[in-house]
């Protein structure tokens, strides 16, 4: 008895070839032109020290008050250490002893590449970041365990 093949023999061609032209598309971008991890320049970028915060809670003095002593701090040192962050939420109007405030320094004692610090407020916490003189605020909900930050 004689078995019959329908498939053409550039059939295992065909489907080698089609799998790696969708593997090989499957890694690229829908992004214009550029590094896709760089922010753009142009009309909608923003110089550092003055990018937007996340949106918020809208009106929230608290939130508005960080974020300009953030801006002040920022204008001053765009590298802040621990202190300068513990320092700009207490002139914001928080105790220092409830601010949360990252590690300085990495494992291996190099410096960071950002500083940040949440506090709690009204039930929720107002963490604010500045990375290479930008500063960025964001609210978000307290954690179960009643601070912003997860561990020490």
């Amino acid at each position: 008895m004689r078995l019959l093949r329908n498939a053409s023999p550039a059939a295992p061609v065909t489907f080698v070839a089609g799998l790696a032209l969708a593997v090989g598309l499957a890694g690229c971008s829908v992004t214009p032109e550029g590094d896709a991890g760089v922010p753009a320049t142009g009309a909608g970028a923003t110089a550092p020290g003055t990018e937007a915060s996340a949106p918020a809670v809208s009106g929230d003095p608290a939130v508005g008050a960080v974020e300009t002593e953030l801006r002040k701090l920022a204008g001053l040192d765009p590298e802040p250490d621990s202190a300068g962050m513990t320092g700009a939420f207490a002139a914001a109007g928080f105790d220092p002893a409830t601010v949360e405030v990252s590690a300085d320094r990495t494992p291996t004692g190099l410096e960071v590449d950002a500083m940040r610090a949440a506090v709690v407020s009204d039930s929720q916490c107002i963490f604010g970041e500045v990375r290479d003189g930008t500063v960025t605020v964001t609210v978000l909900p307290v954690l179960s365990s009643g601070r912003c930050f997860i561990g020490d």
